[in-house]
């Protein structure tokens, strides 16, 4: 039965940035991997050597792409990079810290912390709404791919939604769930269920 053939998506939050110890909201804009981030993608590639993995996805962003790159090398497969996996949009909040944030855009902020979920940042989009694509592409590809095993290489903030998806929680839960560099979460999805076998493993 198609019911108890599922899609086994491997969760892989990017590695290590070069901007990392900076401690600010990088959203969607384009930073690149550290070589500790290097070297963890590398080690995580090498796990993955035995996996019978049958295709790639990443966000587009260089942070995610490039590691998926160096994931599909080791596999001989190609990536297949989805603007729909970027990490949130934080508009005018991207490259500041949550001081400097405070400090110009408070009121936008003492919002955004009462309601985190409905409320986006000056210029941004709300965790309602990066939510739906991510959601949208996610059942797409679970679709297409039913009985395989697939990669999907993005950010912390995409595989927090996956898995309060896969887990049946609100989205507002996402702040309980860690998403380390490199981190990998494994979800079969069923038709009409899905089980979480592993979450923010580290594999090297």
């Amino acid at each position: 039965m198609l019911e108890n053939i599922p899609t086994s998506i491997y969760l892989i939050r990017h590695g290590h940035l070069i901007n990392s110890h900076q401690g600010v909201y990088n959203g969607q804009r384009d930073i690149g991997l550290s070589l500790k981030g290097i070297a963890q993608t590398i080690a995580t590639a090498a796990w993955f050597k035995d996996k019978p993995v049958k295709t790639i996805y990443s966000s587009d962003l260089c942070r995610a792409y490039d590691g998926a790159k160096i994931i599909a090398a080791s596999l001989r497969l190609e990536v297949v990079p989805e603007k729909a996996f970027r990490e949130r949009n934080f508009g005018l909040w991207e490259g500041l810290t949550a001081e400097e944030i405070q400090t110009s855009y408070k009121e936008a902020w003492d919002n955004w912390i009462a309601d985190p979920v409905a409320t986006s940042p000056p210029d941004g989009e709300s965790m309602q709404d990066m939510q739906d694509r991510i959601l949208t592409k996610l059942k797409g590809i679970i679709d297409q791919h039913r009985g395989e095993e697939i990669i999907l290489l993005s950010h912390a903030g995409v595989n927090r939604i996956i898995l309060c998806h896969a887990l049946n929680l609100p989205v507002i839960n996402w702040f309980r769930i860690q998403q380390d560099f490199c981190g990998v979460s494994t979800v079969d999805f069923y038709e009409s269920t899905a089980v979480v076998r592993r979450m923010n493993w580290a594999p090297f």
